[in-house]
């Protein structure tokens, strides 16, 4: 049941046997230590190359920042960003 994770204070990093079932020792994923280090920076790459504009005629201040929980974290409602050339 993976709603015993969802209060945890475990870091997935460490040796902390809770979490086998997303794999650990030997059998982890040996992407993640990349994947770690490089999606900050290509987010940050992304975010810094561009100027973005949200989809449909919604304002910042009016975001829904809800969750849904699966077995993946995803937001409510769906966040649209456009990126546009930088002026």
């Amino acid at each position: 049941m993976l709603e015993r994770f969802l209060d945890s204070e475990i870091d997935f990093r460490g040796r902390d046997f809770e979490l086998i079932p997303f794999g650990a020792g030997r059998r982890i994923c040996p992407g993640l230590p990349l994947a770690i280090r490089t999606v900050p920076v290509m987010l940050g790459s992304l975010i810094n190359s561009f100027d973005w504009k949200l989809g449909g005629e919604i304002a910042p201040k009016d975001l829904d920042m809800e969750e849904k929980f699966g077995i993946t974290l995803q937001k409510e409602k769906p966040l649209y960003a456009f990126p546009l050339n930088l002026s």
